[in-house]
Order: C-alpha cells, then sequence, then structure tokens
C-alpha cells in the first residue's frame, strides 16, 4: 500500500502562472550570467520556473517578471525579486525569494534586470 503523502512544508500557499521571467546570477554588481525562463508557480516565498538548464543550488538570482496587471489600468509593472537557488532537476529551477519589489516599467521595452528597472518602488518587502 503506499505511502500516505505527509504534510506540504512550503509556508505559503503556491499559485499557478504563466510567466516569463529573466533572470541574472548576482555576484557583488556585476552579473555572472542571465538566463531566461518561463514560472510555473509562485507564492510569497519562492517559486518555480522552468529554464533551458539547471541552475546550481545555492546561487544568488535576482529575477524580473512582467506582471499581468496594470497599475491604475496603464502602468506596466513587473516584479524584481532576489532569492536563493533551493534545487535545480532538469530543466526546473526552485528559488526561495528573500526580497521582491514591484516597479514601474517604460512601455515597450523587454523586462528589465533589476539594474535596469525605473527604479520606482510601488509596494515592498
Amino acid at each position: 500500500m503506499p505511502k500516505a503523502a505527509g504534510p506540504d512544508r512550503r509556508a505559503s500557499v503556491r499559485f499557478p502562472l504563466t510567466l516569463d521571467i529573466r533572470y541574472s546570477v548576482s555576484h557583488g554588481r556585476a552579473p555572472l550570467e542571465t538566463g531566461s525562463g518561463q514560472i510555473i508557480d509562485l507564492s510569497s516565498s519562492g517559486l518555480r520556473f522552468a529554464a533551458r538548464e539547471p541552475l546550481e543550488p545555492g546561487l544568488k538570482l535576482d529575477v524580473a517578471i512582467i506582471w499581468p496587471v496594470l497599475l491604475d489600468e496603464h502602468v506596466q509593472l513587473q516584479l524584481v525579486a532576489t532569492g536563493v537557488v533551493v534545487w535545480s532537476s532538469g530543466t526546473e529551477t526552485a528559488l526561495r525569494i528573500q526580497r521582491h519589489d514591484f516597479r514601474t516599467r517604460r512601455v515597450g521595452l523587454k523586462a528589465a534586470s533589476p539594474q535596469e528597472s525605473d527604479g520606482l518602488s510601488v509596494a515592498g518587502v
């Protein structure tokens, strides 16, 4: 008989989302590596995304996600977060979020890295 599933260890509820994500591996001020992928699920404390290749657990990432809801019905937002890779398998990577902010975005630009954003914080932790 299969063993009963144990309680979910996650501190926050995860929501399935399909959003584009851009990331950079941070080391001091200079990004070592950049990439992109697609979010699988997201919570206030973590996210799981698919990318071309696995990322080493323990790496610190800066991520930028174009948010699907507009501020005041016309201002594009992006969620900018910093976190640590907790596991990676195949093309999936899980990130524990340490800090996050919503920032405004200039219209017509690709998702900026956290360093390229307008820098106007809307709400943050």
